[in-house]
């Protein structure tokens, strides 16, 4: 019976061995190349990345190009090596931080979170912000407060006004999200019933388990909330990146990507509008133009977070972006900063 067990331990560790053995073993000079190439790198540029990781103490220069720890100590690398240098700004040096930037890129959007999604609301994160079609009625804003096995529970649509008597069981409605470092998602579901909670009206909404996803994310957002200045776009403006001298109005970005960014500002605003935002993030200044594709206004706060698809940014700018986005260490932390908000600066 003693040789039995022994012989089961034994057949369950090999391959736990040989498995552990392979994940230590360096990728070869060859398998370097064959994916440096695959990549899109040059053999140069390759030598390049392998030279700067050793030189950062990555023992095994192949895992800068399969694993984004690694693959962001060398973009670090670089960047504070060509400052001194003060070649940053070179065209052929932008062109390479470039390409290490955009393989980043690739890098993080082969994690799996990115690609699959998920397929029912009983996975949606309580807090979620939701914009709510009513048929017949129009589109209003919502948020998420309990997820449980039965139903959703969300806040009363912001601004929904009904007749007396007016009776929300059995409505449909179709709910909008967007979640967090993956898509947006529409699905349609039915109100179960209007209850109070602390005598607060709520909707309870049926679960679904088809998800539609859709404008799945091409970028990845760093969390900002950083103060930062906005002006209005004129007809014939084309100072897009050009920073201004002089303040303008007040706000706060809250989180920022190479493609747009999410603003939010005192007051009522619309969709449609060209902007300029200028913000600090440490000692770089980022300057950023775009058109407002949308806005959610919050009528106990009395503001509204612009969501801004930005022109496309010149190489340099775009570098600098990403620079922070990827780069934990260098984002902003700002405490609470409501009170920098300028009051109503956008009529609709």
């Amino acid at each position: 019976m003693t040789w039995f067990i022994i012989a089961i331990v034994i057949i369950i560790l090999i391959p736990i061995v040989l498995l552990l053995s392979k994940a230590e073993k360096p990728y070869s000079a060859v398998t370097y190349y064959d994916r440096a190439k695959e990549v899109g790198f040059t053999i140069t540029e390759a030598n390049r990345i392998k030279n700067k990781a050793r030189e950062l103490g990555i023992v095994d220069p192949g895992e800068a190009l399969w694993h984004t720890r690694e693959l962001d100590m060398v973009i670090a690398g670089f960047t504070e090596e060509f400052r001194a240098q003060k070649v940053d700004k070179q065209r052929d040096t932008i062109a390479f931080m470039e390409k290490l930037y955009d393989f980043r890129k690739r890098l993080e959007f082969d994690n799996p979170r990115y690609k699959f999604g998920i397929h029912s609301t009983k996975l949606i994160h309580r807090n979620q912000k939701l914009r709510v079609l009513i048929h017949g009625m129009g589109v209003y804003q919502s948020t998420l407060i309990d997820n449980n096995e039965r139903y959703l529970v969300i806040t009363y649509p912001m601004g929904v006004r009904v007749d007396p008597g007016f009776n929300w069981k059995g409505k449909k409605i179709s709910v909008y999200f967007r979640r967090e470092n993956d898509a947006e998602y529409v699905f349609d579901t039915y109100v179960l019933d209007e209850v109070r909670i602390n005598n607060i009206p709520v909707l309870q909404i049926a679960h679904s388990d088809s998800l539609f996803r859709s404008q799945k994310r091409k970028s990845i957002r760093m969390r900002a909330n950083s103060p930062a200045y906005l002006y209005l776009l004129r007809k014939g403006d084309t100072a897009y990146e050009r920073p201004e001298r002089i303040p303008g109005l007040r706000c706060i970005v809250e989180d920022i990507s190479d493609d747009g960014a999410a603003i939010r500002i005192g007051g009522k605003a619309k969709a449609g509008m060209m902007v300029k935002v200028q913000l600090w993030i440490n000692d770089d200044i980022i300057v950023m133009s775009g058109t407002v594709k949308g806005v959610d206004y919050e009528t106990n706060k009395n503001q509204s977070v612009l969501h801004i698809q930005a022109m496309p940014l010149s190489p340099r700018m775009r570098n600098l972006v990403r620079s922070h986005v990827y780069n934990i260490k260098e984002r902003a932390k700002h405490e609470d900063e409501s009170t920098l908000l300028d009051g109503n600066i956008f009529s609709t």
